[in-house]
């Protein structure tokens, strides 16, 4: 059904209620396997794109102005079609796809699919005309300090703006084609845009200067959401501006609670940028550099596999399956946890000598990677309550409880917006300075915060998850991960005292190396360890 109360379910909604929950264990691996190989994918050419960013901007004013204009269309994305896309569009289209040779079912598919590009075209339309009139106000809030060129913000701003609307229909399409099981197209769509944006600097950049990023991101959003029509192709769309279907209202029934909590999210995410603006001209450029590094393993694990359990949560969820519906949260959280801790335990040790490697070259410099690097290591804290929260999450929506994450959401941004209050006020009375470092450290509490209530509350909801020894998992894959670490430092240590002083040399070296021994160990422990995910992985990949 629609919502967990059958008898709020109007009853010309029941042709949603024909999926029948059709995924296994291995399925699900195979799946997050198709999106984590997506995923690496986007985030080789991502660090690609960041890298051609740093060589011709380094993190200077232009590289700022440019992450403070690209922030709003984002920042749109996850606050109405990304908050959507989790919490309410895959589950009401996964409602619909269970049997697509029931010509009904396709049907009324295509008439909410099409409904829902309507009514987002013409929204969206709207929005972006009102704030491409207003973006130098706007520039004004995102960049109203000495430290940034404010003129320059205005400028990119209404060549990004645009790009919400594509964005948006992306996400759409991007639901529309999770629900169909259809993961390997979705997979590589950011995989274009970040080449775009690569194409677009290497042959504008001479003429446009730093537009030549806001041009490749407007035409990447473009590709983005053209790439995935073919994947609709069998659906009969029907485009419409019916607000009255039933699928858009039982959208909106999802959404509405999580639309309080995801405001208030995007508040704390405009607070941060303005403050990494504030800390110094190289604020929001680094910033952005550090979160493109942590976003690479991020990418490959918790996003891979927290979209490939979401049909199969929604569908077990649905169908009061509350054995299977645990059993799949507990393997997706055991095959995050495997992947997640020795990455972050990696990139920490690493942190120096991977940003030098990645980004030390043309305006990028030394004392540019040393600031990263800082940077970097403070977000590492968050990359792991990141990686755990999505999944939690996905198993709220998949509940078609949206209520419970938004209220966490609201609690764990309020401790952040607090604490970064606090910080400043000691920083204009002079008691201590406020740095990019504790902005970033407060952003990993507020991530800590949101986990640690939510499991409590998901806990409680459906009875905790013993019996699938998590515990046990966490402690050998923590004993794993910090023998790796030590292993990692001791072999960066070494590299760099018998190499010395040559730069690009010894920090590939460093990383290659050491990362490349880490891995091994991991393995070598997990295996000693009897760790399971690993014997799957093996035997997906020689499929």
């Amino acid at each position: 059904m629609l919502t967990p109360d059958s008898a709020s379910v109007p009853a010309d909604a029941e042709p949603f209620a024909h999926n029948t929950p059709r995924d296994t264990r291995r399925s699900i691996v195979g799946a997050a396997t198709i999106i984590s190989i997506g995923n690496l994918s986007s985030r080789v050419v991502g660090l690609f794109r960041e890298i051609a960013k740093s060589y011709f901007f380094g993190n200077g004013r232009m590289a700022s102005a440019f992450e403070l204009a690209s922030n709003p269309p984002s920042q749109f994305y996850d606050l109405l079609v990304g908050g959507m896309l989790s919490s309410a569009l895959v589950p009401t289209f996964s409602n619909l796809v269970g049997d697509e040779s029931d010509e009904n079912q396709l049907a009324e598919f295509g008439r909410l699919l099409g409904a829902l590009i309507g009514l987002a075209s013409v929204a969206l339309a709207a929005l972006v005309a009102l704030l491409w009139m207003f973006a130098g106000p706007l520039a004004g809030i995102l960049a109203g300090n000495p430290n940034q060129d404010l003129d320059l913000v205005a400028n990119l701003l209404r060549v990004t703006i645009p790009t919400i609307i594509f964005l948006n229909l992306s996400g759409i399409f991007t639901a529309a084609l999770y629900a169909r099981r259809k993961f390997a197209i979705t997979a590589f769509t950011a995989t274009i845009f970040n080449l775009t944006m690569i194409a677009c600097v290497a042959l504008l950049e001479r003429s446009l200067s730093i537009t030549a990023l806001a041009v490749g991101m407007l035409a990447g959003s473009i590709l983005q959401c053209a790439m995935q029509v073919p994947g609709l192709k069998g659906i009969p769309i029907k485009l419409s501006l019916n607000w009255r279907h039933p699928g858009i209202s039982h959208i909106m029934q999802l959404f509405l609670p999580v639309a309080g909590g995801l405001a208030l999210a995007q508040l704390a995410a405009l607070v941060s940028f303005i403050l990494a603006g504030h800390t110094g001209t190289e604020g929001p450029a680094t910033m952005r550099y550090a979160a493109q590094v942590i976003q690479f393993p991020l990418g490959m694990t918790a996003v891979a596999v927290s979209s490939a359990i979401l049909p199969s949560l929604s569908a077990y969820g649905r169908a009061s399956s509350l054995g299977d519906f645990k059993a799949t949260l507990a393997h997706g959280l055991r095959l995050v946890w495997v992947l997640i801790v020795p990455a972050s335990v990696g990139l920490f040790v690493l942190a120096q000598p991977v940003v030098a490697l990645l980004f030390e070259r043309g305006e990028f410099s030394a004392a540019s990677t040393a600031y990263t690097a800082q940077a970097l290591r403070a977000a590492v804290p968050g990359l792991v309550f990141a990686a755990i929260d999505q999944p939690l999450i996905y198993a709220f929506y998949a509940q078609r409880d949206t209520r419970t994450p938004t209220l966490i959401g609201l609690a764990s941004t309020l401790s952040y917006l607090a604490l970064v209050g606090a910080l400043s006020l000691l920083s204009q009375y002079g008691l201590r300075d406020f740095t990019l470092n504790d902005l970033i450290l407060a952003n990993s509490l507020k991530t800590g915060v949101d986990v640690c209530l939510m499991a409590i509350c998901l806990s409680r909801k459906i009875g905790g998850l013993q019996g699938f020894d998590l515990w046990p998992l966490a402690l050998k894959v923590c004993a794993a991960s910090a023998l790796m670490g030590v292993a990692v430092w001791w072999i960066m240590t070494l590299i760099q005292h018998r190499l010395g002083d040559a730069p690009f040399f010894t920090n590939a070296i460093t990383a290659l190396a050491a990362a490349g021994i880490g891995v091994v160990v991991y393995l070598g422990c997990t295996a000693l360890l009897r760790v399971q995910e690993f014997t799957m992985l093996r035997g997906i990949l020689k499929r």
